[in-house]
């Protein structure tokens, strides 16, 4: 009788614990942990702004921003997953997600990667240059995807007007691309793809239809492997300067970063009706080819509110334009053996002067675009373009409103 007892005794104990166990694992399973940091170069401790960091294996993840800060939530299941950190030009950063919950910031310090470039004869480093770039041409229908998908974005926009913060829009929106990056002419990309808000906060009520206009179309635009209007054209390629910027690091494969200037600036190779200086620094993978990065900057002599490819009626305009200068940064990120848009940002200014008063100002937009999720099984099919958004704030949204995405 005592043996039959202390059986049942020890079924119980043993019953407890395993039921323990699966509670803890289940809560564990269920929790979000919030990963914040900070991304620095070890050189001279200065901020990295732009880096992709993320679970390896999905799409969870975010992109630091301009002072290196990031943050990001992660499903409690991916405790034992590990996370990367990489930017263009430093060595890669892996850790485990449980050991970077310990630090209330997690600092996180990369090394410079930079390799010496042998001096060559300027006409053949140009040939060799132009290959490359042709060659990353003909390498985009194996590195990135060809059927539609669903982008799901996260995107902000901040208008200063004499350096004072006038507006501020946030959304959550999400793009259908009906081909994927089946390369065509600007019109042809621009009727393929699509958008819807799903939610949107902001610091000001629109007055009037520009008000309620974003700057999401151009932000589109710039990401050059989608579209021909860019250095990313094998027709136009000779149309610019080129030469080896250097070589450097991402992901543990080397990379040749291609600066560019276009030796004449027009609406076909810009997309600008109005560049007058167009130039950049293109970032292109040895190992595959693939374009993970591209910068450009963009001098013009005037602006159309209805994007940058628009001709103005300067009769109508009632502030004249005595600087115009924008620039722009592009991200790619891999993801099941595909290459995806993952970051864009875009900053412009102008400075301008009333034709009537003389008085001069200052404008300046900043706006910038990160993709947390990507759909490629039975996207959601989207008509058309939501071009003004005029949905009442939706505070219960935006108090739960995170990127998680388990990347399956």
């Amino acid at each position: 009788m005592q043996r039959f007892k202390l059986i049942i005794i020890m079924l119980c104990a043993f019953s407890l614990t395993s039921f323990s166990q699966e509670n803890d694992s289940k809560q564990n399973n269920s929790s979000i942990i919030k990963i914040v940091g900070k991304l620095s170069n070890k050189q001279n401790n200065e901020p990295i702004p732009f880096a992709n960091v993320g679970v390896i294996g999905s799409y969870i993840g975010a992109a630091s921003n301009l002072d290196g800060i990031f943050e990001f939530k992660i499903p409690g299941k991916y405790r034992e997953r590990m996370i990367q950190a990489s930017a263009v030009g430093f060595s890669t950063f892996t850790a485990k997600v449980a050991d970077c919950v310990s630090q209330d910031t997690l600092q996180i310090v990369l090394t410079p990667k930079n390799y010496s470039i042998k001096e060559v004869e300027v006409m053949a480093e140009s040939l060799v240059l132009q290959k490359r770039i042709k060659t990353a041409l003909e390498r985009i229908p194996d590195n990135y995807l060809q059927t539609p998908f669903n982008y799901d974005v996260y995107y902000k926009s901040e208008r200063f007007e004499n350096k004072k913060l006038n507006r501020l829009r946030e959304a959550a929106v999400r793009i259908y691309d009906d081909k994927g990056y089946q390369r065509a002419d600007a019109y042809q990309v621009f009727k393929e793809r699509s958008y819807k808000f799903l939610q949107v906060r902001k610091n000001f009520e629109p007055a009037s239809l520009a008000d309620g206009s974003t700057f999401l179309d151009e932000l589109l635009e710039m990401d050059i492997v989608r579209s021909r209007g860019n250095i990313l054209n094998g027709n136009h390629v000779g149309f610019y300067d080129l030469k080896l910027d250097q070589i450097t690091e991402y992901e543990n494969d080397s990379i040749w970063v291609i600066s560019y200037k276009s030796k004449r600036p027009m609406l076909s190779n810009t997309g600008d009706y109005y560049a007058k200086s167009y130039s950049g620094k293109l970032y292109i993978k040895t190992n595959d080819y693939a374009v993970i990065k591209n910068e450009t900057k963009v001098v013009a002599t005037n602006y159309s509110p209805q994007g940058r490819s628009f001709y103005v009626n300067e009769n109508r305009q009632k502030w004249k334009p005595l600087k115009i200068e924008y620039d722009f940064s592009v991200t790619y990120k891999q993801h099941s053996g595909r290459y995806y848009l993952s970051y864009v940002n875009y900053k412009r200014h102008h400075k301008l002067k009333e034709k009537e008063t003389g008085i001069s100002k200052s404008l300046d937009i900043n706006t910038e675009m990160l993709i947390t999720k990507i759909n490629t099984e039975n996207p959601e099919v989207i008509e058309k373009r939501a071009y003004y958004e005029n949905m009442p704030y939706d505070k219960k949204f935006w108090e739960s409103y995170n990127i998680i995405f388990d990347g399956k």
